[in-house]
């Protein structure tokens, strides 16, 4: 059995007098295919801003390959494996497709990557997306799916231990999704972590081996997907039965 990669521990997080997430507790495995549903306004993306550094919680402790993250910038974490995705992609538009491929490792480690080596790992996360005949375009000419893959690319490009994807198949069609999803696994078949935000059920059930509901900020339910879905309260929450 792999090792506890991410621990987190009582985190919570408030504006003001909104309590957004709820002292959720939460270990992952290297490795994992982590999925995490939830009503919209639950508190899923919150969850995830905090273990990538955007938001600072409240409360609680995150401690990534057992080391504590409090205090710890977002570049950082970047160095020490944690990659994300955002909902609504996020590319340069004045820029290329390799050249947005490449803005994540420009600053990577301190910016101390030689120029071939960066341009390399970007055509390295191009290839693996399907997107090196599209290297010399603007971000104009790509579809949405081909949009998704950008963004997937440019967070793999770092070669991160650990992938936060955030709603990354949001508007895209049946066929589209099983193009992330394909894509998805080949990542996390080549040793990367991978926790899924995603309100496309057909894609997450098919993807997680564990699956964590959230709903008004609390942790309701966490662990075999098809049994977590059949929780009643699972299904009053989020199903509205």
């Amino acid at each position: 059995m792999s090792a506890i990669q991410l621990q987190v521990q009582g985190l919570q997080m408030r504006f003001g007098g909104f309590t957004a997430i709820k002292r959720i507790d939460l270990d992952v495995r290297a490795g994992e295919r982590l999925g995490v549903i939830g009503p919209n306004g639950s508190g899923k993306s919150t969850f995830v801003n905090c273990i990538a550094g955007t938001l600072v919680p409240t409360a609680g402790d995150i401690v990534f390959e057992g080391q504590p993250l409090k205090g710890v910038p977002i570049h950082q974490r970047a160095w020490r494996g944690i990659s994300r995705t955002f909902q609504l992609p996020r590319p340069f538009r004045s820029m290329t497709v390799l050249e947005n491929a490449c803005m994540p490792l420009m600053n990577h480690r301190g910016g101390r990557m030689p120029m071939g080596e960066v341009r390399d790992r970007a055509d390295r996360a191009l290839e693996r997306a399907g997107l090196v005949d599209k290297a010399g375009a603007l971000p104009d000419r790509l579809t949405q799916v081909e949009l998704r893959k950008l963004e997937l690319a440019k967070a793999i490009a770092t070669d991160p231990s650990l992938l936060l994807a955030d709603e990354v198949m949001a508007g895209l069609a049946s066929a589209e999704v099983d193009e992330v999803l394909d894509l998805l696994f080949e990542i996390n078949e080549a040793g990367t972590t991978v926790i899924m935000i995603e309100h496309i059920m057909r894609a997450v059930t098919r993807f997680s081996e564990r699956l964590m509901v959230i709903v008004a900020g609390e942790r309701i339910g966490c662990g075999d997907p098809a049994q977590v879905l059949a929780m009643p309260e699972v299904e009053r929450a989020y199903l509205g039965q």
